[in-house]
């Protein structure tokens, strides 16, 4: 086990077809025996339900069986807000997971549409990182659109100011493909305004 703090995710979930699914994103400090996180609770049969709630609690290490490894017995509450808001507590777990943090059995409650359910002896395993798309540009500013630039010039006819918007469009949208046969669009109205 790590020392300090680490993140982990876990799936908590039972074998059954359209049962609830709990992702637990956390962050453990092992100095303090601490977590904290976001807990999220998807079900797609009906009724559909999407649940998340900022998590909290304590861990700590014993040996159930005196030759075995060490287990983590964890404790979470939850609510929307965080520990210190005055909102109710919505969320609870407890657990016995394996020294990794990668398998075990919790059972836990959540309170959504008016009431709470129950969910006892699912499983825990390790839940798949989260994908980040790759793009060609790890940093995407938001750019302006000139829809209402464009709008204004074509409106008074003013060629030299659609001239410009679009100079300017291109100049920042040139890289995007999608924009690209826009502003070809653009061109062609600008051809088609050059013609009267």
């Amino acid at each position: 086990m790590s020392i300090g703090l680490f993140h982990t995710r876990l799936n908590v979930t039972n074998s059954l077809l359209g049962a609830p699914v709990l992702t637990l994103d956390l962050l453990v400090d092992t100095v303090n025996k601490k977590v904290s996180g976001v807990a999220s609770i998807f079900q797609s049969t009906y009724p559909p339900l999407n649940f998340r709630a900022r998590v909290w609690g304590e861990y700590s290490e014993a040996k159930l069986i005196p030759e075995a490894e060490n287990h983590i017995i964890l404790t979470l509450e939850g609510s929307p807000s965080g520990p210190t808001s005055q909102i109710a507590q919505t969320f609870g777990l407890q657990g016995i997971l394996g020294a990794d943090w990668a398998s075990g059995f919790a059972s836990y409650k959540y309170f959504a549409q008016d009431h709470w359910t129950a969910v006892t002896h699912a499983a825990v395993s390790q839940a798949p990182a989260l994908r980040q798309e790759q793009t060609e540009h790890p940093y995407h500013p938001h750019l302006p659109l000139y829809a209402v630039a464009v709008q204004q010039a074509q409106a008074s006819g003013d060629l030299a100011q659609l001239k410009s918007v679009v100079s300017q469009g291109e100049q920042q949208l040139a890289s995007s493909g999608a924009l690209r046969s826009a502003l070809e669009q653009l061109h062609a109205e600008i051809a088609r305004l050059e013609a009267r």
